[in-house]
């Protein structure tokens, strides 16, 4: 393995390891499989899948623990912005789309593994906030992300 492939596993662990601090006990659940390409967290019991084009633009869609999709309007105050290589930073104005499935919102492409998209929304009252970086998400990876969240849900 690459020392490249290297850090960015562990770059992926640490990354995950907030979120999946907010996770569950032992209740049923189902997998962290993308359903729409993009790269699936959880917070409390609730999954959710960011999801930047290569065209760029952003999307969260959101599902129960066993992965039945939930409406946009589960989320309140969702806010994401793309921190770039260079420092800049660019808001992203999200809505809840017409048949209000998901968040979505305009930006420009990524153009970087460097580049870093930030996460934040209301659950149940709880904030969530998480940045994540562009290097786990399907566009810049080799090959499909490992669904690094499986091991401590095995046999479920």
């Amino acid at each position: 393995m690459s020392t490249q492939k290297i850090w960015k596993s562990i770059l992926v662990l640490v990354t995950l390891i907030p979120a999946l601090a907010f996770g569950h006990g032992e209740e049923s659940h189902g997998n962290h499989d993308a359903k729409h390409g993009g790269f699936v967290m959880m917070f409390l019991e609730m999954h959710f899948e960011l999801v930047v084009g290569e065209e760029g633009g952003v999307k969260l869609y959101y599902s129960d623990p066993m992965r039945n999709d939930l409406p946009a309007s589960v989320v309140a105050d969702v806010s994401i912005e793309i921190e770039r290589e260079n420092n800049e930073i660019e808001p992203v104005s999200m809505s809840i789309s017409s048949s209000g499935d998901l968040w979505q919102g305009d930006s420009r492409a990524l153009n970087s593994e460097n580049d870093i998209v930030r996460v934040g929304f209301l659950f149940q009252g709880e904030p969530f906030v998480l940045d994540i970086p562009a290097m786990v998400l399907p566009q810049f990876m080799d090959a499909p992300m490992p669904i690094v969240a499986e091991s401590p849900h095995a046999g479920h």
